[in-house]
Protein backbone atom coordinates (compact mmCIF):
# COMPACT_ATOMS: atom_id res chain seq x y z
CA UNK A 1 0.00 0.00 0.00
CA UNK A 2 2.99 2.44 0.93
CA UNK A 3 4.59 1.47 -2.06
CA UNK A 4 1.40 2.26 -4.44
CA UNK A 5 1.38 6.04 -2.47
CA UNK A 6 4.68 6.44 -2.85
CA UNK A 7 4.68 5.89 -6.97
CA UNK A 8 1.53 7.89 -7.16
CA UNK A 9 3.50 10.65 -5.44
CA UNK A 10 6.59 10.43 -7.39
CA UNK A 11 4.25 10.44 -10.77
CA UNK A 12 2.74 13.61 -9.52
CA UNK A 13 5.85 15.56 -8.95
CA UNK A 14 7.27 14.36 -12.16
CA UNK A 15 3.89 15.85 -13.94
CA UNK A 16 4.69 19.39 -12.15
CA UNK A 17 7.50 19.38 -13.82
CA UNK A 18 6.84 18.72 -17.29
CA UNK A 19 4.35 21.39 -16.66
CA UNK A 20 7.00 24.05 -15.51
CA UNK A 21 9.03 23.29 -18.44
CA UNK A 22 5.68 23.51 -20.98
CA UNK A 23 4.66 27.05 -19.55
CA UNK A 24 8.55 28.38 -19.88
CA UNK A 25 8.36 27.40 -23.16
CA UNK A 26 5.33 28.90 -23.90
CA UNK A 27 6.68 32.11 -22.39
CA UNK A 28 9.63 31.77 -24.32
CA UNK A 29 8.09 31.29 -27.63
CA UNK A 30 5.80 34.24 -27.48
CA UNK A 31 8.59 36.55 -26.38
CA UNK A 32 10.38 35.52 -29.04
CA UNK A 33 7.04 36.15 -31.18
CA UNK A 34 6.51 39.85 -30.07
CA UNK A 35 10.57 40.96 -30.61
CA UNK A 36 10.40 39.50 -34.11
CA UNK A 37 8.50 41.96 -35.78
CA UNK A 38 10.96 44.76 -33.49
CA UNK A 39 13.57 43.40 -34.83
CA UNK A 40 12.82 43.68 -38.64
CA UNK A 41 11.93 46.55 -38.42
CA UNK A 42 15.46 47.27 -36.72
CA UNK A 43 16.69 45.45 -40.07
CA UNK A 44 14.99 47.46 -42.06
CA UNK A 45 15.66 51.09 -40.93
CA UNK A 46 19.24 50.23 -40.96
CA UNK A 47 18.94 49.56 -44.34
CA UNK A 48 19.18 52.19 -47.48
CA UNK A 49 16.77 54.44 -47.49
CA UNK A 50 14.99 55.18 -51.10
CA UNK A 51 14.03 59.06 -50.96
CA UNK A 52 11.33 59.46 -53.70
CA UNK A 53 12.41 62.50 -55.74
CA UNK A 54 10.97 65.22 -58.24
CA UNK A 55 13.05 65.29 -61.38
CA UNK A 56 13.42 67.82 -64.48
CA UNK A 57 14.93 66.76 -67.59
CA UNK A 58 18.02 68.97 -69.05
CA UNK A 59 16.78 71.04 -71.74
CA UNK A 60 18.62 72.82 -74.70
CA UNK A 61 18.76 76.44 -73.85
CA UNK A 62 17.38 79.33 -76.32
CA UNK A 63 19.74 80.97 -78.53
CA UNK A 64 18.35 83.91 -78.14
CA UNK A 65 18.98 86.03 -74.90
CA UNK A 66 16.99 88.56 -72.92
CA UNK A 67 18.41 91.52 -71.26
CA UNK A 68 15.72 93.89 -69.08
CA UNK A 69 16.16 97.58 -68.28
CA UNK A 70 14.19 100.61 -67.07
CA UNK A 71 13.72 102.60 -69.71
CA UNK A 72 12.30 106.60 -70.01
CA UNK A 73 10.33 108.01 -73.12
CA UNK A 74 10.98 111.33 -74.08
CA UNK A 75 9.79 113.35 -76.93
CA UNK A 76 11.31 112.50 -80.05
CA UNK A 77 11.23 115.93 -81.40
CA UNK A 78 10.89 119.06 -79.94
CA UNK A 79 11.12 122.53 -81.37
CA UNK A 80 10.80 126.36 -80.31
CA UNK A 81 7.94 128.49 -82.28
CA UNK A 82 9.35 131.72 -82.89
CA UNK A 83 8.50 134.85 -84.83
CA UNK A 84 10.50 135.73 -87.92
CA UNK A 85 9.25 138.98 -86.92
CA UNK A 86 9.35 141.91 -84.31
CA UNK A 87 6.30 143.32 -82.78
CA UNK A 88 3.38 142.92 -80.26
CA UNK A 89 1.40 140.29 -79.96
CA UNK A 90 -1.61 140.49 -81.29
CA UNK A 91 -3.53 137.19 -80.67
CA UNK A 92 -3.01 133.63 -79.15
CA UNK A 93 -5.43 130.82 -79.92
CA UNK A 94 -4.07 127.93 -78.59
CA UNK A 95 -3.08 127.23 -75.06
CA UNK A 96 -0.72 124.73 -72.78
CA UNK A 97 -1.67 121.38 -73.47
CA UNK A 98 -3.34 122.01 -76.42
CA UNK A 99 -2.92 119.50 -79.73
CA UNK A 100 -2.58 121.39 -83.03
CA UNK A 101 -2.59 120.26 -86.60
CA UNK A 102 0.03 120.62 -89.19
CA UNK A 103 -0.19 124.37 -90.55
CA UNK A 104 -2.46 125.48 -87.69
CA UNK A 105 -2.29 129.04 -86.75
CA UNK A 106 -1.05 129.37 -83.04
CA UNK A 107 -0.45 133.44 -82.97
CA UNK A 108 -0.15 135.97 -84.84
CA UNK A 109 1.99 139.85 -84.75
CA UNK A 110 0.10 143.23 -84.75
CA UNK A 111 0.30 143.76 -88.79
CA UNK A 112 -0.31 147.60 -88.84
CA UNK A 113 3.23 148.10 -89.48
CA UNK A 114 4.35 145.51 -91.87
CA UNK A 115 1.02 145.83 -93.69
CA UNK A 116 2.30 149.55 -94.18
CA UNK A 117 5.36 148.28 -95.39
CA UNK A 118 4.11 145.62 -98.14
CA UNK A 119 1.25 148.75 -99.20
CA UNK A 120 4.61 151.26 -100.35
CA UNK A 121 6.20 148.11 -101.74
CA UNK A 122 3.46 147.01 -104.01
CA UNK A 123 2.77 150.60 -104.99
CA UNK A 124 6.19 150.80 -105.79
CA UNK A 125 6.47 147.90 -107.96
CA UNK A 126 3.56 148.83 -109.61
CA UNK A 127 4.71 151.86 -110.62
CA UNK A 128 8.23 150.54 -111.99
CA UNK A 129 6.75 147.55 -113.99
CA UNK A 130 4.79 149.67 -116.21
CA UNK A 131 7.95 151.44 -116.89
CA UNK A 132 9.52 148.62 -117.77
CA UNK A 133 6.80 147.23 -119.56
CA UNK A 134 6.90 150.26 -121.81
CA UNK A 135 10.95 150.08 -122.12
CA UNK A 136 10.82 146.83 -123.14
CA UNK A 137 7.91 147.59 -125.65
CA UNK A 138 11.05 150.63 -127.61
CA UNK A 139 13.62 148.23 -126.91
CA UNK A 140 11.46 145.61 -129.01
CA UNK A 141 11.49 148.79 -131.65
CA UNK A 142 14.82 149.26 -131.16
CA UNK A 143 13.84 152.57 -130.08
CA UNK A 144 16.08 152.78 -127.13
CA UNK A 145 19.61 151.75 -126.54
CA UNK A 146 21.13 148.70 -124.62
CA UNK A 147 22.19 150.05 -121.34
CA UNK A 148 19.05 151.98 -120.79
CA UNK A 149 16.94 148.74 -121.14
CA UNK A 150 19.12 147.18 -118.51
CA UNK A 151 18.57 149.95 -116.30
CA UNK A 152 15.16 149.16 -116.52
CA UNK A 153 14.93 145.79 -115.88
CA UNK A 154 17.43 146.18 -112.78
CA UNK A 155 15.00 148.58 -111.55
CA UNK A 156 12.15 146.00 -111.89
CA UNK A 157 13.94 143.55 -110.35
CA UNK A 158 15.05 145.56 -106.96
CA UNK A 159 11.27 146.77 -106.39
CA UNK A 160 10.07 143.33 -106.92
CA UNK A 161 12.39 141.99 -104.30
CA UNK A 162 11.57 144.74 -101.81
CA UNK A 163 8.05 143.60 -102.08
CA UNK A 164 8.42 139.76 -102.16
CA UNK A 165 10.07 140.64 -98.71
CA UNK A 166 7.52 142.83 -97.46
CA UNK A 167 4.79 140.14 -98.19
CA UNK A 168 7.06 137.69 -96.20
CA UNK A 169 7.29 139.81 -93.44
CA UNK A 170 3.89 140.38 -93.30
CA UNK A 171 3.20 136.47 -93.50
CA UNK A 172 5.60 135.83 -91.01
CA UNK A 173 3.01 137.81 -88.59
CA UNK A 174 1.06 134.48 -87.95
CA UNK A 175 2.81 131.48 -86.36
CA UNK A 176 1.49 128.10 -87.75
CA UNK A 177 2.47 124.90 -86.59
CA UNK A 178 5.02 122.97 -88.97
CA UNK A 179 4.11 119.52 -87.82
CA UNK A 180 1.02 117.98 -85.66
CA UNK A 181 1.81 117.75 -81.61
CA UNK A 182 0.94 119.19 -78.58
CA UNK A 183 1.67 123.02 -77.30
CA UNK A 184 3.87 123.31 -74.38
CA UNK A 185 5.47 126.34 -72.46
CA UNK A 186 3.77 129.20 -74.08
CA UNK A 187 5.89 132.00 -73.10
CA UNK A 188 4.03 134.93 -74.26
CA UNK A 189 0.49 136.73 -73.68
CA UNK A 190 -1.71 138.92 -76.27
CA UNK A 191 -0.70 142.56 -76.10
CA UNK A 192 3.51 141.49 -74.94
CA UNK A 193 6.13 142.39 -77.74
CA UNK A 194 8.39 139.55 -79.10
CA UNK A 195 11.55 139.92 -81.01
CA UNK A 196 12.73 138.08 -84.10
CA UNK A 197 13.84 134.70 -83.34
CA UNK A 198 12.53 134.56 -79.55
CA UNK A 199 10.64 131.06 -78.22
CA UNK A 200 7.05 132.30 -78.30
CA UNK A 201 6.30 128.28 -77.38
CA UNK A 202 7.74 124.59 -78.26
CA UNK A 203 6.13 122.10 -80.06
CA UNK A 204 6.09 118.28 -79.30
CA UNK A 205 5.43 115.83 -82.11
CA UNK A 206 3.31 112.61 -81.20
CA UNK A 207 4.28 110.85 -84.98
CA UNK A 208 6.78 109.05 -82.25
CA UNK A 209 8.22 108.94 -79.41
CA UNK A 210 11.91 108.06 -78.29
CA UNK A 211 12.71 105.48 -75.19
CA UNK A 212 16.64 106.27 -73.56
CA UNK A 213 17.68 103.46 -71.50
CA UNK A 214 20.78 103.02 -69.55
CA UNK A 215 22.98 99.61 -70.21
CA UNK A 216 25.97 98.38 -68.61
CA UNK A 217 29.56 97.65 -69.94
CA UNK A 218 28.96 93.64 -71.03
CA UNK A 219 24.93 94.10 -72.85
CA UNK A 220 26.95 97.37 -74.67
CA UNK A 221 29.53 95.09 -76.17
CA UNK A 222 27.27 92.80 -77.60
CA UNK A 223 25.72 95.32 -79.65
CA UNK A 224 27.06 93.98 -82.48
CA UNK A 225 24.59 90.71 -81.57
CA UNK A 226 21.51 92.26 -80.87
CA UNK A 227 18.41 91.02 -82.86
CA UNK A 228 15.03 93.11 -81.45
CA UNK A 229 13.97 95.41 -78.98
CA UNK A 230 10.20 96.34 -77.16
CA UNK A 231 8.99 98.34 -74.51
CA UNK A 232 6.13 97.88 -72.20
CA UNK A 233 4.35 98.83 -69.05
CA UNK A 234 3.04 102.35 -70.67
CA UNK A 235 0.65 103.35 -68.61
CA UNK A 236 -2.12 100.78 -67.77
CA UNK A 237 -0.87 98.97 -70.83
CA UNK A 238 -0.03 95.68 -70.59
CA UNK A 239 1.23 95.30 -74.28
CA UNK A 240 4.80 95.05 -75.83
CA UNK A 241 5.73 97.66 -78.04
CA UNK A 242 8.71 97.23 -81.10
CA UNK A 243 11.27 99.72 -80.37
CA UNK A 244 14.01 100.77 -83.50
CA UNK A 245 17.22 101.31 -82.19
CA UNK A 246 18.16 105.00 -83.49
CA UNK A 247 21.67 105.67 -81.87
CA UNK A 248 24.38 104.76 -78.76
CA UNK A 249 26.58 107.24 -76.88
CA UNK A 250 29.67 105.16 -77.04
CA UNK A 251 31.06 107.35 -73.74
CA UNK A 252 30.30 105.58 -70.44
CA UNK A 253 28.58 107.87 -67.35
CA UNK A 254 29.70 108.43 -64.54
CA UNK A 255 27.63 105.02 -63.64
CA UNK A 256 29.69 103.21 -66.14
CA UNK A 257 26.56 102.67 -68.44
CA UNK A 258 25.97 103.36 -71.91
CA UNK A 259 22.94 105.08 -73.23
CA UNK A 260 20.82 103.64 -76.18
CA UNK A 261 18.02 105.99 -77.71
CA UNK A 262 15.37 103.79 -79.47
CA UNK A 263 12.10 104.86 -81.25
CA UNK A 264 8.78 104.17 -80.57
CA UNK A 265 5.89 104.93 -83.22
CA UNK A 266 3.23 105.88 -81.07
CA UNK A 267 0.11 105.15 -83.22
CA UNK A 268 -2.08 103.68 -81.47
CA UNK A 269 -1.00 103.95 -78.07
CA UNK A 270 -3.23 105.41 -75.68
CA UNK A 271 -2.09 107.41 -72.62
CA UNK A 272 1.42 107.91 -73.89
CA UNK A 273 3.27 110.81 -72.49
CA UNK A 274 6.88 112.35 -72.09
CA UNK A 275 8.79 111.33 -68.87
CA UNK A 276 7.02 107.95 -68.49
CA UNK A 277 8.74 105.16 -67.45
CA UNK A 278 8.80 101.68 -69.44
CA UNK A 279 11.12 98.40 -69.30
CA UNK A 280 13.03 97.80 -72.24
CA UNK A 281 13.96 94.18 -73.31
CA UNK A 282 16.72 93.72 -75.46
CA UNK A 283 16.98 90.23 -77.63
CA UNK A 284 20.39 89.56 -78.28
CA UNK A 285 22.30 86.42 -79.96
CA UNK A 286 23.93 83.53 -77.77
CA UNK A 287 27.58 82.61 -78.43
CA UNK A 288 28.10 80.01 -76.38
CA UNK A 289 28.22 76.80 -78.15
CA UNK A 290 26.07 74.11 -76.58
CA UNK A 291 24.02 75.78 -73.25
CA UNK A 292 21.42 74.22 -71.22
CA UNK A 293 18.59 74.85 -68.95
CA UNK A 294 17.22 73.47 -65.98
CA UNK A 295 15.20 74.61 -63.18
CA UNK A 296 16.72 76.96 -61.26
CA UNK A 297 15.53 75.23 -58.05
CA UNK A 298 18.34 72.04 -58.59
CA UNK A 299 21.37 73.76 -58.87
CA UNK A 300 22.50 74.26 -54.98
CA UNK A 301 26.19 74.87 -53.52
CA UNK A 302 28.89 73.44 -52.10
CA UNK A 303 32.29 75.28 -50.88
CA UNK A 304 31.71 77.80 -53.45
CA UNK A 305 30.82 75.60 -56.33
CA UNK A 306 27.75 74.54 -58.04
CA UNK A 307 26.56 71.32 -58.48
CA UNK A 308 23.03 69.27 -59.27
CA UNK A 309 21.59 65.58 -58.48
CA UNK A 310 21.88 64.03 -61.68
CA UNK A 311 19.40 60.99 -61.76
CA UNK A 312 21.15 57.50 -63.58
CA UNK A 313 18.29 56.01 -65.13
CA UNK A 314 18.70 52.89 -65.23
CA UNK A 315 19.94 52.01 -61.93
CA UNK A 316 18.01 55.15 -59.91
CA UNK A 317 20.89 56.50 -58.20
CA UNK A 318 22.07 59.96 -57.71
CA UNK A 319 25.49 61.24 -58.63
CA UNK A 320 26.80 64.53 -57.44
CA UNK A 321 28.33 66.64 -60.43
CA UNK A 322 29.58 70.04 -60.85
CA UNK A 323 28.08 72.88 -63.23
CA UNK A 324 29.00 75.99 -64.55
CA UNK A 325 25.97 78.34 -64.32
CA UNK A 326 25.66 81.41 -66.41
CA UNK A 327 22.93 83.42 -65.76
CA UNK A 328 19.33 83.08 -65.21
CA UNK A 329 16.90 83.18 -68.32
CA UNK A 330 14.08 85.13 -66.25
CA UNK A 331 11.22 82.62 -66.47
CA UNK A 332 12.63 80.37 -63.17
CA UNK A 333 15.18 78.78 -65.51
CA UNK A 334 18.87 78.68 -65.26
CA UNK A 335 21.21 78.58 -68.37
CA UNK A 336 24.08 75.35 -67.65
CA UNK A 337 27.42 76.16 -69.88
CA UNK A 338 29.20 72.89 -68.79
CA UNK A 339 28.15 70.28 -66.86
CA UNK A 340 25.21 68.59 -68.05
CA UNK A 341 24.24 67.12 -71.03
CA UNK A 342 20.50 67.16 -73.11
CA UNK A 343 17.64 65.05 -72.00
CA UNK A 344 19.26 63.96 -68.79
CA UNK A 345 17.50 64.10 -65.56
CA UNK A 346 18.37 66.19 -62.55
CA UNK A 347 16.65 66.04 -58.78
CA UNK A 348 14.81 69.27 -58.51
CA UNK A 349 13.33 69.19 -55.05
CA UNK A 350 15.06 67.98 -52.32
CA UNK A 351 18.49 68.26 -52.91
CA UNK A 352 20.09 69.00 -49.32
CA UNK A 353 18.96 65.37 -48.10
CA UNK A 354 20.69 63.40 -51.07
CA UNK A 355 23.94 61.46 -50.66
CA UNK A 356 25.99 60.70 -53.90
CA UNK A 357 25.36 57.28 -54.89
CA UNK A 358 21.58 56.80 -53.15
CA UNK A 359 18.73 55.13 -54.73
CA UNK A 360 15.99 57.22 -55.64
CA UNK A 361 12.37 56.48 -56.75
CA UNK A 362 11.42 59.50 -59.45
CA UNK A 363 8.35 60.62 -58.94
CA UNK A 364 5.50 60.39 -62.00
CA UNK A 365 4.84 64.23 -62.87
CA UNK A 366 1.34 65.20 -62.69
CA UNK A 367 -1.06 65.21 -65.46
CA UNK A 368 -2.09 68.41 -66.51
CA UNK A 369 -5.88 67.59 -66.31
CA UNK A 370 -5.32 66.25 -62.91
CA UNK A 371 -5.17 70.02 -61.31
CA UNK A 372 -3.51 69.55 -57.64
CA UNK A 373 -2.69 65.88 -58.11
CA UNK A 374 -6.23 65.15 -56.85
CA UNK A 375 -6.42 61.98 -58.96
Amino acid sequence: MCIILSNASKNVTNYKCDMKQILWTIAIGGLFMLLAPSCSNNNTTTGATVRKVKVAEVKRASQLLKADFPGRIVEAREVGLAFRVAGPIHAVYVKNGDFVQKGQLIAEIDTRDYQVQFDVANAQYTQVKAETDRVAELHKRKSISQADYEKAMAGEKLVSTQLRHATDQLNDTKLHAPFAGYIHEIGYEKGEMINTGMPFARLINTDFYEVEVDVPEPVFLNKDNFKSFSCSGIGNNKADYALNLVSSVRKADNNQLYRLVFRLNSTGIIGIMPGMAVNVSIFYADKSENPMSIPAEAVFNDKGSSYVWVVTTDSSLVSKREVIVEKLNGNGNVRIVSGLEENELVVVAGVHVLTDGQKVEVIAPVSETNIGGLL
